[in-house]
Formats: C-alpha cells, sequence, structure tokens
C-alpha cells in the first residue's frame, strides 16, 4: 500500500514538473516572438553593419503577431513568411540551395526585366539583384551599391512602420536568451 502511495506521489510530481516545464517554454517563446522588435534594438552592436536584424526577427516571427494593424501592410504566413506592401511587392522568407534567406519579389515585371526580386541572405546581408531579360529569358544577376541601396529602401518601407508600432518593453526582460538565440546569426563572419 505504501508502495502504491509513493509511486503516486512520484507520477504527480513528474506530471506536475512537465506541465510546468511546458507552460515556460511556451511562454519563452511566446516572449521572445512578442517583444523581438525590443530585444533586436537592444542587441549588442557587435553584428556585421551590413546585416538586417530587424527585419529577419520580424520575418521570422511574424507567425505569432496576427493580422496586420498597419496601413498598407499585409501578413501572410501561410508557407513562408511574407509581408505584402499595397500589393505592389512583397518582402518574404525565401528557401533554396538548403539555405534560408530573405527576398523583396515583385510580381509584375519592369520595362525588360521579369521575375525581379532583391535576395538577401540568413543574416538579411543583400547579395544580389535577380532578374529574367525579357527579350532573351536570360538570368541577370547585379550586386552593385546602387541596387543594395534599393533593396534598404524597399525593406525599410516595410519594416519601419512595424519598429514604431511593435517595439514595446517586455514585462519580462529575457534579452539575455534572445541575444543567445541570434547573435551568432548576425556576427561578423
Amino acid at each position: 500500500m505504501k508502495r502504491k502511495k509513493t509511486l503516486r506521489q512520484i507520477l504527480l510530481t513528474l506530471l506536475i514538473v512537465f506541465v510546468l516545464s511546458l507552460y515556460g517554454f511556451i511562454y519563452v517563446s511566446q516572449n521572445l516572438a512578442t517583444y523581438c522588435i525590443y530585444y533586436v534594438k537592444h542587441m549588442p552592436q557587435i553584428h556585421d553593419k551590413d546585416t538586417n536584424p530587424e527585419m529577419v526577427v520580424i520575418l521570422d516571427n511574424l507567425d505569432y503577431w496576427g493580422e496586420s494593424t498597419i496601413q498598407g501592410l499585409r501578413y501572410d504566413t501561410d508557407g513562408h513568411n511574407s509581408i505584402i506592401k499595397d500589393s505592389s511587392y512583397i518582402l518574404r522568407q525565401s528557401y533554396g540551395d538548403d539555405k534560408m534567406g530573405y527576398e523583396v519579389g515583385f510580381l509584375q515585371g519592369y520595362n525588360s526585366e521579369y521575375y525581379r526580386a532583391y535576395q538577401f541572405d540568413k543574416s538579411g546581408k543583400f547579395y544580389s539583384y535577380y532578374y529574367q531579360k525579357a527579350d532573351i529569358w536570360k538570368d541577370v544577376y547585379d550586386k552593385s551599391d546602387i541596387r543594395k541601396q534599393e533593396a534598404q529602401r524597399y525593406v525599410d518601407e516595410v519594416i519601419n512602420p512595424i519598429v514604431e508600432k511593435m517595439e514595446v518593453k517586455p514585462k519580462v526582460n529575457l534579452q539575455w536568451l534572445f541575444n543567445k538565440k541570434y547573435q551568432e546569426r548576425f556576427s561578423d563572419e
């Protein structure tokens, strides 16, 4: 009888520990996603200057935020997380070559350029402007500073209103955990 009672107490204790651990994991995940803009703004400035941490954490955590309340922006979290700007272009996660990246894509061509996209690596660093020449259907990649500046303007049009609205100080500050999760991704390599 005593053995049965001890076994019940052990099982009850394990169940309580499991439930509390699960709740803690969910709370931490929700906290990091909800306050990611605050955390990224207060991250130590040892990251590479060409990275774009705000864009990365916003797109990585977009599915926690629900619908957009910002005029002209719409969130699409069905598949790759995306932010659509006035139905003119889209800032989204992209996958290819076995690595995750990001891109600003346009659905309509421009003059003789079709399938236009500004491409970024997993740290948000611009690496190429891609398009197809309409007359010969040739793939063209442009890594010039002009294209880099254009890409940053498009990203800023989408990201800046979100950052202004969503930068809220967390009730429980988990900056150290956020830094541990993201710091290496944005470091000079």
